[in-house]
């Protein structure tokens, strides 16, 4: 055999025999596309059934609120700490050189503050402030003398002390998804959620509010069909009713009524409670 026709032979025998494979990959590889697509399909079709199931809410949803009181420092007892019910930073002043502590005992210094310098308070005690502030050594948070520290109005400490304790009662309504007279609107969503309905209105004594909830039950309800061969079978549906509804009205940001009907109830057992008025600390 020629050595040119040999060649040839062989470079035909090699494209057939690779055209064959060739062939024979293309049903695999569509077979692979169609199963690399099916956990796509399967996901879009699970998604689409999640928001149509969420088209209506029944009921209330809660509102979860960030833990503010599960920090690890050692509190001491009688002290107001202030990053558990105050958003911004109380800003004050060193007015002079003084020690800062670990402790209100005392026990163990950890610098004198450079006086003359921006600082934050953080917790105040009876005799002492705790405050995070500059020492010589860098930025330190600890209790130092109530006589060295400017910058806070003078009813500031009572003010303090009505906020807290008026903190404390809210806090165990919100806790137990209650409310009560005297809270404001962003309190009471706090403690209950959302509302169904909303509405408000602008007068001449104020801006007042309308808040809604409402809450369903699902009531089965069975009717017979007939099938394609004309057999009877029964069917049950779940529709949902209103079974009960709370009306809750604020006055200048502030509930100044309650209206519950049967079915739902955000009291305390014994009715509904009272809170102060909010307290404002500037």
């Amino acid at each position: 055999m020629p050595i040119e026709f040999w060649h040839k032979s062989v470079a035909e025998t090699s494209f057939y025999r690779m055209k064959a494979n060739f062939d024979a990959f293309l049903p695999l590889k569509s077979t692979m596309k169609s199963r690399a697509l099916f956990p796509l399909v399967a996901l879009f079709l699970c998604v689409t059934t999640a928001t149509n199931a969420q088209l209506r809410r029944p009921g209330i949803v809660m509102v979860e609120r960030e833990d503010r009181t599960s920090s690890r420092l050692n509190k001491e007892k009688g002290a107001i700490y202030l990053e558990e019910m105050i958003q911004d930073p109380v800003p004050i002043q060193v007015t002079k050189q003084v020690a800062a502590y670990s402790n209100l005992s005392g026990e163990r210094w950890l610098g004198n503050l450079v006086p003359n310098k921006n600082a934050v308070l953080l917790a105040v005690s009876e005799k002492a402030y705790r405050v995070r502030a500059l020492a010589k050594q860098g930025q330190i948070a600890g209790w130092v003398s109530k006589a060295a520290i400017a910058g806070l109005p003078p009813e500031f400490e009572e003010n303090l002390r009505l906020f807290h304790e008026r903190y404390v009662i809210v806090n165990e309504l919100i806790d137990n998804h209650q409310v009560a007279l005297g809270m404001t609107v962003g309190e009471v969503t706090t403690s209950i959620g959302p509302p169904d309905r909303r509405s408000s209105k602008v007068t001449q004594e104020g801006q007042t509010a309308t808040l809604e909830y409402i809450s369903y039950e699902r009531i089965p309800q069975t009717t017979v069909s007939y099938d394609a061969f004309g057999q009877p079978f029964a069917s049950t549906q779940y529709i949902e009713v209103e079974s009960g509804k709370v009306r809750i009205e604020f006055v200048n940001d502030t509930v100044t009524s309650i209206e519950e009907s049967e079915g739902i109830n955000f009291g305390s057992g014994g009715g509904f409670r009272t809170v102060p008025t909010p307290v404002f600390l500037f």
